[in-house]
């Protein structure tokens, strides 16, 4: 019984490192040069809400602190990655529809997966 409190802090911590990388990966990939529109239509927000889905599966897994924890901060996380695009690139704009889709797959995530 001593040993599964170890355990299952080391396993946390791993969950969070992962989550801190997949978020450093999406921040890299949504800050470099855009290749202009889509070849499918909207297909950028699928990518988005699947993304966002992906890091709810992580987050939930990596126990952030109270339920309202996660949500916030990969929403924010969303946010922030649309004012970097403002802000720091010349190739990419900033679209609330993209936070739209960042809420849909944080949303269909606790809807299959559950809260952390």
């Amino acid at each position: 019984m001593a040993l599964a409190a170890p355990r299952a802090g080391r396993a946390r911590l791993a969950w969070r490192a992962l989550l801190a990388g997949l978020m450093a990966v999406i921040l890299m990939l949504a800050l470099l040069p855009g290749s202009g529109q889509p070849a499918f239509g909207h297909v950028d927000k699928l990518q988005h809400a699947v993304a966002f889905l992906v890091l709810w599966a992580v987050g939930r897994r990596a126990g952030l602190g109270p339920a309202w924890m996660l949500p916030v901060l990969l929403l924010g996380f969303g946010v922030a990655i649309e004012l970097a695009q403002a802000g720091w690139t010349t190739t990419r704009d900033p679209s609330l529809g993209d936070v739209l889709a960042d809420a849909a797959g944080i949303a269909v995530g606790r809807w299959l997966l559950g809260s952390p």
